[in-house]
């Protein structure tokens, strides 16, 4: 019987590996937990309780008065037994706050509608999922659009590195991404040669925005010194166009001008 190609991969494994590399990861295994908490914690459970976050492997749950959180909290271990077994590594401890919250007639959590996604929005999840093969393009486009949906959903702004929604921007866990010795080398690369990226995920977005701010630093640095010595000015040239090279991905930047504060384009006619 012939053995089947390395190169074969069953579905799960390919979508994960469309998101890691769009930077869509993070959010969509957070989803996988919230949305995975009712069955975690059993129907009768579930009516007094509502996960809310999961913050470096630590999920928030919320519940609606202390009685509640007490009788939860002696069922923690089982319930992140019950995690492991489904979502491995994902959730190494769980914490219940307390919160009101709306309930059906039922006596369940009331989940918030998820908010309606742009036309622009829509079209960049249909191009992400035509990227990948006919089996897996379904499954890519409603998994995307789970992850911005929730994200739209969330009070927080999106983190500008992963997008996932949290208090502080970026968030926790891509401040440490910021911090990892190859990022930083990326980052390097990246102010010089924007178009080529050597990381994916979001070790790529975080390295992006390493670079995005190391060049908006020297734009900053080189227009007063522009406005004196007029000679260096195709210094400035060649440095905003590797910005608008690594905000747009393109090689052509004349349509992208418009990212770049009004102060700078004056000076940039020739870009």
């Amino acid at each position: 019987m012939a053995r089947r190609s390395s190169n074969v991969h069953r579905p799960a494994e390919l979508l994960g590996k469309v998101l890691k590399t769009h930077g869509l990861e993070h959010g969509f295994k957070r989803g996988k937990v919230l949305a995975l908490w009712p069955e975690i914690a059993g129907e009768m459970l579930a009516q007094m309780s509502e996960a809310a976050a999961l913050e470096e492997g630590v999920l928030l749950v919320y519940v609606p008065d202390s009685a509640a959180a007490f009788h939860l909290k002696f069922q923690r271990e089982e319930f992140l037994k019950r995690y492991e077994k489904r979502l491995p590594g994902a959730v190494s401890d769980i914490r219940f706050r307390e919160k009101r919250f709306a309930r059906k007639g039922t006596g369940k959590v009331q989940a918030a509608p998820l908010p309606p996604l742009s036309p622009e929005e829509e079209s960049r999840l249909r191009a992400l999922a035509d990227k990948t093969t006919d089996e897996l393009k379904a499954a890519v486009y409603r998994a995307a659009r789970a992850v911005l949906q929730r994200q739209k959903l969330s009070p927080h702004p999106p983190c500008m590195i992963c997008g996932s929604p949290e208090p502080e921007n970026p968030c926790k866990s891509c401040q440490r991404l910021l911090e990892d010795p190859a990022v930083k080398r990326e980052a390097g690369r990246l102010t010089r040669k924007p178009l080529h990226p050597r990381l994916e995920g979001e070790p790529l977005q975080a390295a992006k925005y390493l670079a995005q701010m190391r060049l908006e630093a020297q734009l900053r640095e080189l227009l007063p010194q522009v406005v004196k010595e007029p000679d260096l000015v195709a210094v400035l040239q060649d440095t905003a166009r590797r910005y608008l090279q690594l905000r747009s991905g393109q090689s052509e930047v004349r349509p992208y001008l418009h990212l770049l504060p009004e102060t700078l384009r004056q000076f940039l006619k020739e870009l």
